[in-house]
């Protein structure tokens, strides 16, 4: 045993020993600031996906644009970027569906021994708020009188000689001559004849165009998104 040993305590001997040998390796570096964002990616992108599977399309078009604006460069960016356009595609699809589907308003009213059906959607650019500009598509079904459709002014009314006719345009067509009638108890409205022929128009129409005469204002074409008319919420005709 060598004169250092004998004279050096075992713990102390240890620690000499140790320091001499090799070192103790490094601490693996750091993540870049890349490689965190390449990770923040790949995690979002897992979710685009489960919501791109159940068919949530505006919540995956939603997170995947983010993953393609704040990790553009990662892969899960160019993964994104293989079906994101047409899942933007579908959700404006949806969404001005449902637009259409709201400028409908449906009622049902109680009326005598029956129930009254309405569909109604205000005239484009026209208020909302009750007016001498206000005019209302009516498509209503009532218990005694049947099913009719018509335009409702809130104020005045409409013009139109014995032998009345409009003339109505479905999309991009060729202007139609429909007939139509004033009703004789006086309200401001105008009713179009052949009613089913018009509903059937309209569920495979985006948007109808009437040019009327009012009594107030001279003539006015009148412009109706009807894309949103749902077959589903309007009642069977009654018969007259």
């Amino acid at each position: 045993m060598s004169v250092l040993r004998r004279c050096l305590p075992s713990s102390m001997f240890c620690l000499l020993l140790s320091a001499c040998g090799p070192g103790a390796p490094p601490p693996p570096p750091a993540p870049t600031q890349a490689q965190l964002q390449a990770a923040q990616a790949a995690e979002k992108l897992k979710m685009y996906e489960q919501l791109r599977a159940a068919d949530k399309i505006d919540l995956a078009a939603e997170i995947g644009n983010d993953i393609a604006t704040r990790f553009a460069g990662t892969p899960a960016a160019a993964e994104v970027a293989k079906t994101l356009p047409e899942l933007q595609q579908r959700a404006k699809a949806g969404a001005e569906a449902r637009r259409l589907e709201r400028l409908w308003t449906y009622q049902e009213t109680p009326d005598g021994k029956g129930k009254q059906y309405h569909a109604s959607i205000y005239a484009k650019g026209g208020p909302t708020t009750e007016g001498p500009q206000r005019v209302t598509l009516f498509i209503r079904n009532h218990p005694e009188w049947g099913q009719s459709t018509y335009l409702m002014r809130d104020e005045s009314g409409f013009v139109c000689p014995r032998d009345c006719t409009l003339t109505l345009r479905f999309d991009d067509g060729k202007p139609e001559r429909w007939a139509g009638t004033i009703p004789p108890t006086g309200e401001p409205a105008i009713f179009i004849d052949k009613n089913e022929a018009l509903i059937a128009r309209l569920l495979k129409s985006k948007v109808l165009s009437i040019d009327t005469e009012w009594k107030d204002q001279g003539k006015k074409t009148l412009e109706f998104e009807v894309g949103g008319l749902q077959a589903a919420k309007l009642p069977s005709a009654k018969k007259k």
